[in-house]
């Protein structure tokens, strides 16, 4: 059997032993293509290349991560889909083109990949006269099939660069065919398996549709690992191989079930294997779970995974452990999933146990909802009902979508956008684009050289000047611009750390740089506001930084890794870092945990940060390898992505062992020398950032101590107000919190039992054998609302519905509650809400006997008018 390690790396060496670079693969979230949620091929990151924008390569051959789900559906249920696989492809960028992509795609496939020619098989562009000639002189005339532009022609969109394209078949025989006398291997059924599609870009479409021969040619393949290991190890599906076997053996010893001798549980097992993978990835690449763009990907695919499970009647989580078998599967091509995989696995298993809380009742509601609509003899399930359960329950609508196709419904999808509308779009169905500056006027002036790791000032040369997204010449006195140098000392925002700020300046001329960006391709963007004279194009200037701001933000970013080292050692392993901002005046840091931290051990993660400082340890800075740094023990920033020679930040430790350090971390950033230069170390806040994430806020140097300074005054100045010495402060203040607390509860009473009074307000009604009694109030909390509601069911006792109404701006809150005899055998509050709040468009729910919710303000006519129909 052919591994894929194997496989990839034969593809790569193939391409460059005929002068091609090899490319690593880019991240799944694409940084400079603003229509992409995800990279979905392996010309993503090489757009720029094929429209002209970017020289320098004209060979290139990479092994791309992709994702997409667009078949998201048929993944399991055919040989073939997969929502995340490996593009292998060689692209030529005006380089060579038809004749030498054809000879060598044929020649690695049946010569370094053994495929059999007679099993093969090439499509063609019906009109592409040139690409049918030479595979003529290759394959036999019958074993090439013209196709139309819907399959063998490619375009970027509407107008711009396309060509036709030619795909390379993998022919399974008749006996894999659907069974009809015209089947051959380019029919619709599981007969042919496409393997590369070779696509040549050789036209330029204006909006009139007339194609315009390029100047320049290009060469864009692709072909799926996957399906390559399929066919190489003879297999009848990508499942079978060992990318997704040694997975799916795991799902055996989980579910306790036998691959291969079920089909329906076949399908639940290929689904998750696809998912877990999946998952496992755009985790790495920084994707967290969420209600919106990515993240809500992310979140589908986990639920997704879930459900299936749920039909195997397995209902502990279970995927964050498989994980780190695809971690395992993985890592000797992927390293920074193996740095990562303890993230990857708590986020993933802190997604799980969100969702199993809720997917019982969930699917039991669903299941009810089902049934009322099969009674009806209706088809279509109401949208209102399908966006109750995603808001309440988490239930995603396209989960839901599947599970109705299964009993043959629908649902309504009007109902659902205006039900979502009117929740204020609190889940987002919508796949949105990420916004991207156009960064085009940047990066014509070529990357910038940094050499602010060593010096805080430079001699420079302005190389551009950029002002309302335009290139000028010059900008002058009480401007503002964008200057571009070719060296700076200044810092660009990345990887959490604020951009540097500080002075350019001439012999006649200055400007405030007042921040610093960077382009992908490493230009370094000076955002200046001119303070004298003017600067013009060719000028040498001196750049100056601020040197005490830039002091602070390595002290915040030194003390960062500590504290990341600190907080593991503190709640352990899985507090991996998720985000962090590092600023003159604070730091922020934001790391994967399932709780709250305690006061206890805010202070243990404090004083081993502190006792870091006081030691007064060196801060080295070495350059290795990543799969080196990787047995080091090097923690990752997580979503980063790293070259295979990465910088990497040793704190403590013995010289020349990085395994010994207090700390090691990849890092770009800028650092102090000695942990002593921090000075002191304060956590100011730790708080929640969604579910499974916390935020620590802190400082660090000159910060923390101003902060210590202005607490011992706040402190002094409460001792003054409340007359009190600060060892009897605490006493004094729970004695005023107590008295605070007697008058409130006095002057709840006094207005509980004057608006349970205002029987003028309140509206009586007898139904069936009980009476309904409805009171409006306003401008009260919640807790009186209840009160109120207590106080009437007190008042009557028995054989009563009361329904308290609050007024407040332009919202109304309620509460019902029922009194005993008529909860035991009349009425159910908490079934009675339900349909209640649907029909106001409210939200709500209860027991039975008390019910409270609300929403937008309703005419109580109306309201009265709901309550009565419905009992």
């Amino acid at each position: 059997m052919s591994r894929p390690d194997p496989i990839r790396e034969k593809f790569l060496r193939f391409f460059e032993k005929k002068n091609h670079t090899i490319i690593p693969s880019d991240s799944l979230v694409p940084s400079g293509d603003p229509t992409l949620l995800f990279t979905s091929a392996g010309m993503v990151q090489f757009k720029k290349y094929f429209l002209g924008e970017n020289k320098g390569l004209s060979r290139v051959v990479s092994c791309q991560k992709c994702f997409r789900t667009s078949d998201i559906d048929e993944i399991g249920r055919t040989p073939r889909h997969l929502s995340f696989f490996e593009m292998l492809g060689n692209f030529s960028f005006g380089d060579y083109f038809k004749k030498e992509a054809i000879e060598w795609g044929w020649e690695f496939l049946t010569k370094d990949m053994s495929l059999p020619e007679n099993k093969l098989c090439v499509t063609v562009y019906k009109d592409d006269s040139e690409a049918y000639d030479l595979w003529k002189q290759i394959v036999p005339e019958k074993k090439i099939y013209k196709l139309s532009e819907k399959t063998n022609f490619w375009s970027m969109g509407p107008t711009g660069p396309c060509g036709p394209c030619s795909e390379i078949i993998f022919d399974s025989g008749e006996e894999s065919g659907c069974g009809k006398k015209d089947c051959s291997p380019v029919c619709d059924c599981d007969r042919g398996l496409e393997i590369w599609n070779l696509v040549f870009t050789q036209f330029d479409r204006d909006n009139s549709g007339k194609l315009t021969p390029l100047p320049r040619k290009n060469i864009d393949t692709g072909m799926g690992l996957e399906r390559l290991s399929l066919v190489v190890n003879k297999k009848k599906n990508v499942f079978e191989t060992d990318l997704f076997l040694p997975i799916i053996n795991e799902l055996e010893k989980t579910f306790e079930c036998k691959y291969g001798s079920n089909k329906k549980n076949d399908i639940l097992l290929n689904i998750i294997s696809d998912h877990v993978r999946a998952i496992t990835f755009l985790t790495s690449d920084g994707v967290l779970p969420s209600n919106e763009g990515r993240g809500y990907v992310l979140r589908r695919l986990i639920r997704r995974a879930v459900r299936q499970a749920k039909l195997l009647d397995y209902n502990e989580p279970f995927l964050y452990k498989l994980t780190n078998k695809v971690v395992s599967i993985m890592k000797g091509t992927y390293s920074d999933l193996y740095i990562r995989r303890e993230n990857i696995a708590m986020i993933t298993k802190l997604e799980e146990e969100k969702f199993i809380e809720t997917l019982d009742v969930g699917i039991n509601m669903l299941n009810e909802m089902i049934e009322k609509v099969q009674k009806t003899k209706k088809n279509t399930l109401s949208g209102k009902d399908v966006f109750y359960l995603h808001n309440t329950y988490g239930f995603p609508p396209e989960l839901t979508e599947e599970i109705l196709a299964e009993h043959k419904l629908t649902y309504n999808e009007e109902e659902f956008i205006e039900a979502q509308k009117s929740a204020k779009e609190i889940a987002k169905t919508s796949w949105r684009g990420v916004k991207v500056a156009d960064i085009n006027v940047y990066n014509k002036f070529g990357p910038t050289e940094f050499v602010g790791y060593e010096k805080f000032s430079s001699e420079s040369t302005i190389k551009g000047i950029v002002s309302d997204g335009i290139s000028v010449d010059s900008t002058g006195e009480n401007k503002t611009a964008e200057i571009i140098i070719d060296k700076t000392p200044f810092y660009a925002e990345s990887g959490g750390q604020a951009g540097d700020k500080g002075r350019i300046y001439s012999s006649k001329a200055s400007a405030e740089v007042t921040d610093t960006q960077k382009t992908p391709e490493g230009v370094f963007i000076h955002s200046v506001k001119v303070t004298k004279d003017k600067f013009s194009v060719g000028d040498k200037i001196t750049a100056e930084i601020d040197i005490e701001q830039r002091k602070s933000i390595m002290r915040h970013h030194t003390v960062t890794h500590l504290l990341h080292k600190a907080l593991r050692e503190v709640v352990g392993g899985h507090a991996a870092q998720s985000g962090s901002l590092v600023s003159p005046e604070r730091l922020r840091f934001d790391f994967t945990h399932f709780s709250a931290l305690d006061k206890r051990q805010l202070d243990r993660i404090e004083d081993i940060v502190n006792s870091k400082i006081l030691d007064c340890l060196p801060v080295k800075i070495f350059y290795t390898e990543l799969n080196k740094a990787r047995e080091y023990g090097a923690m990752a920033l997580f979503g980063e992505k790293y070259g295979e020679r990465v910088r990497t930040v040793m704190v403590g430790g013995i010289e020349n062992e990085p395994k010994t350090a207090s700390s090691l971390e990849l890092c770009g950033g800028t650092h102090i020398s000695n942990t002593g230069e921090i000075g002191y170390f304060k956590i100011i806040s730790e708080s929640s950032i969604g579910s499974g994430g916390r935020r620590i806020e802190a400082l660090a140097g000159k910060p923390a101590m101003e902060y210590v300074r202005r607490s011992e005054e706040m402190l002094n100045e409460l001792c003054e107000m409340t007359k009190s010495s600060r060892s009897d402060l605490k006493e004094r203040i729970e004695s005023l919190n107590k008295s605070q607390k007697e008058l409130e509860k006095k002057a709840e009473n006094l207005q509980r039992q004057i608006l349970s009074g205002k029987k003028a307000e309140r509206a009586e009604y007898t139904i069936k054998n009980f009476k309904l009694i409805v009171q409006k109030i306003d401008n009260i909390d919640e807790k009186t609302l209840r009160s109120v509601a207590d106080e009437i069911k007190n008042g009557v006792q028995s054989n009563s519905v009361i329904v308290v109404l609050n007024q407040k701006d332009d919202k109304m809150s309620f509460v019902i509650v029922a009194t005993q005899d008529v909860a035991k055998k009349d009425i159910k509050i908490d079934s009675l809400v339900k349909e209640f709040v649907k029909e106001l468009n409210w939200s709500g729910g209860g027991r039975e006997d008390f019910a409270q919710g609300g929403g937008k303000t309703v005419d109580i006519k109306k309201i009265t008018a709901v309550l009565k129909s419905l009992l």
